[in-house]
Parts: C-alpha cells; sequence; structure tokens
C-alpha cells in the first residue's frame, strides 16, 4: 500500500518560545522547560498545574483589520501568526484559488469576561437578572457570539489569502489535527487540490480550559497545558521548487482504540504500522521516533506497549516535546511534525529525558546522529484517536 510522499513547502509555528520554527528549535535544544506553575487566580479552584503561555498577538501586525480583530481571540491570533510567517518566509506560488485546500484541527473557545462583566450586576452576592434582561445584555458588544466559534480564525485565513478550496475545520484536540493533516495529505494526493494546508491551534489557558481537561479525563500527571499553533504546507510534487522542500509525508494512518480489539496499545501500535505501510517502509527504518508522551500514565503504557510490540530490540532516536513545551492538545500534532521535520533536516535529534534509554538510543552515543532519514510521530486525541505519520528527509 505505497503513497507517494508529499513535499512540505513551508511551516509556520507559535509556540511560548515565540514566533517560528528556529525559536522552538533553541528551546528543545537546550532542554529547559518552558513551563511554569500558573499563579492567575482564576486558576485558584484548581489543583496547582503548570502552563506555557503565549505572548499576546497584536493582530493588525498579521494583517487582520481593526473591525475583524473586534471578534477575534487569542487563539485566532495564534492561527493568523503561524499562517502569516509561514506565507512571509515561503511565499505561495501562482494557484488558482479553488485548487488551494485549508484544513484545521482547533480547539474550544471560552467567552471573554471582559465582554460580558458590564452586562452584570450583583445584589447581595447575587445577579441581578432582572437588570441583565432589562438594561445589561444591551452592554453586551453584537458580534460577541461570533467569537465563540473556533472557525473564526480558521475563516479569517482564507478570507485573508483567498484560499478557496476543499476546507473543514475539525475539533476538539490532537485527534482534530491528525483528522486535518490526513484530509489535506488525501486532498494532494487525490489531485483535488495542488496546495494544501493543515493547521493545528490549542485553546487558550483559562478555568474553562482546565475544566474541560478533568472533565475529559486527560489532567496530566506531569507536565502541563500550552498554548501554541502550527500550520503545514503540502504541495503537489511536480508543483514544488527543489529549493523550498523542508521534508517529505510519505505516510499517515488513524485508528480509534476499542476495548475488544485490544485497546489503546492496539491501536497506538496499528496506526503506526498504517503509517509505516504508506510509506513502504519497516520499523527499523525508522530513525525517529516522536513520541506522544502527554504525562498520562494509562496513555504513557499502552504507548510504551505499543513501541515494544512494534520495534522489538530495534532502538531508533527518541523525541518528546510536552516536557518542554506542555501539551498543546489541537496544537501539539503540528508541533511534533514540524519538530520532526526539522531534526530530519539538521540530521540530530536534541536531548529529550523522557525519550532516552529504554526503548531509544542514548543520546550519549553519537554514532549516526547525521543520518536520520525517516521520521515516525506517534500522537493520541480524545476518545481513543490514535494516529501516526511517517516522515522523510528525502522523497
Amino acid at each position: 500500500m505505497n503513497f507517494r510522499a508529499i513535499p512540505i513547502t513551508g511551516v509556520g509555528l507559535v509556540t511560548a518560545a515565540g514566533r517560528g520554527v528556529e525559536s522552538a528549535w533553541e528551546a528543545l535544544c537546550a532542554g529547559l522547560s518552558l513551563l511554569a506553575t500558573d499563579a492567575d487566580p482564576e486558576l485558584a479552584g484548581f489543583p496547582p498545574i503548570e502552563t506555557s503561555r503565549c505572548a499576546r498577538i497584536d493582530p493588525e501586525s498579521i494583517g487582520a483589520g481593526r473591525r475583524a480583530a473586534r471578534i477575534m481571540g487569542h487563539h485566532t491570533h495564534m492561527l493568523l501568526a503561524a499562517v502569516h510567517d509561514l506565507m512571509a518566509d515561503a511565499p505561495a506560488p501562482e494557484i488558482e484559488e479553488e485548487d488551494i485546500a485549508f484544513f484545521a484541527g482547533m480547539d474550544s473557545v471560552d467567552p471573554g469576561k471582559d465582554d460580558l462583566i458590564g452586562s452584570v450586576r450583583k445584589t447581595s452576592g447575587r445577579v441581578d437578572l432582572a437588570h441583565f434582561f432589562s438594561d445589561g445584555m444591551n452592554a453586551i458588544p453584537p458580534l460577541w457570539p461570533l467569537g465563540l466559534l473556533n472557525a473564526i480564525g480558521f475563516s479569517q485565513s482564507a478570507i485573508q489569502y483567498r484560499w478557496r478550496g476543499e476546507n473543514a475545520v475539525f475539533s476538539a484536540g490532537a485527534g482534530a489535527t491528525a483528522r486535518a493533516v490526513c484530509e489535506a495529505a488525501d486532498s494532494v494526493g487525490a489531485g483535488k487540490a495542488r496546495l494544501a494546508l493543515c493547521a493545528g491551534v490549542s485553546g487558550v489557558v483559562s478555568a474553562r480550559m482546565l475544566a474541560r481537561a478533568q472533565r475529559r479525563g486527560v489532567w496530566p500527571q506531569s507536565g502541563g497545558l500550552a498554548e501554541g499553533a502550527g500550520v503545514i504546507r503540502l504541495q503537489k510534487p511536480q508543483d514544488a521548487d527543489p529549493s523550498n522542500i523542508l521534508g517529505w509525508l510519505k505516510g499517515y494512518s488513524s485508528v480509534r482504540a476499542l476495548e475488544k480489539r485490544g485497546g489503546l496499545a492496539q491501536a497506538i501500535r496499528e496506526s503506526a504500522q498504517g503509517a509505516l505501510a504508506r510509506a513502504g517502509f519497516a520499523p527499523e527504518q525508522v530513525d525517529l521516533l516522536v513520541i506522544h508522551a502527554e504525562g498520562e500514565p494509562r496513555a504513557d503504557n499502552a504507548e510504551a506497549e505499543a513501541i515494544r510490540a512494534l520495534f522489538g530490540d530495534y532502538k531508533p532516536w527518541g523525541l518528546a516535546t510536552k516536557g518542554v513545551f506542555g501539551h498543546l492538545w489541537g496544537g501539539s500534532p503540528a508541533l511534533d511534525l514540524i519538530m520532526a521535520t526539522k531534526a530530519l533536516s539538521e540530521g540530530a535529534a536534541p536531548p529529550s529525558p523522557a525519550a532516552e534509554g529504554g526503548f531509544f538510543r542514548d543520546t550519549a552515543d553519537g554514532s549516526r546522529r547525521d543520518e536520520l532519514k525517516n521520521a515516525l510521530v506517534l500522537l493520541q486525541g480524545f476518545d481513543g484517536v490514535c494516529a501516526a505519520f511517517a516522515v522523510g528527509k528525502n522523497a
């Protein structure tokens, strides 16, 4: 089931390390965590948690007009910034608007309390509903409901760059972005688009985000939650300028875990096997394995079981990004794919304590570190969704 590799011709990335791939790469190479205990009073009712937040972004600096900026939140700004940086670093070739596809995985969006606070009046510790429905609700900005749509950033990006091909937004979590990448690859591979962008965006750290983490059972036992966004551009091989090719998407697969079919570990293994089958190479040809490693024992144990079954005695280099950045939910797959591509181009994987020893080569061993050719990226989303992506330095 060989799959024709698709060139990656541009990337954009926003993390707590800053804007761009280089700032994120330097943070990984330094091995210093960007996570810190969050002292925001809004989070006081939750167990202590580490977070890494992205700096606020001026929407006008990334091409958004003042009127559009009124319905944008921080999640929108992160996506627009990632797209803006990609287009600035690697402008798109002349392609018909209908031949450019765009897919994104985006997390939930929370209301801005500043937009609502003026509409509520408290009396003796209670909300005065009579005031709210008679006068207060008129203080809510009329465009405020639009800001709750997680597709606003997606739509603004498409409008700004006039992309009119196939498109969709998926939600929520890492599984949503995995779907976006698969759809983009399918679109280019099937000839429905000559160029496709796939993006992943985190939520914005807030009390509601932490409440969702608790409700979904994904509260990290180690590490923390993070903000960020990444976008990857895929292009038809015959259209791509060889000098702009950063790497190649060589295979992909997604599987949902079912207890009667072996549970989470089996789903992780099957998704990896599916990606490798599309790429046309064996596990022993994987030089770099980027693990999900979200810090939740059940998920991490299942991933370890899958790796053991897939690779046996073979040990690839290992990389885990969440110890540095935290878990970006929807942004994590994009970050991991971009860092895998960067590692292949650099010929070495940064030190990664979560991916050393055991199943992986010891980073103290310098042999073959300049020969990284293929990488496999593993991820887990909500509700048992697992996916894997095979990336190559060459086609």
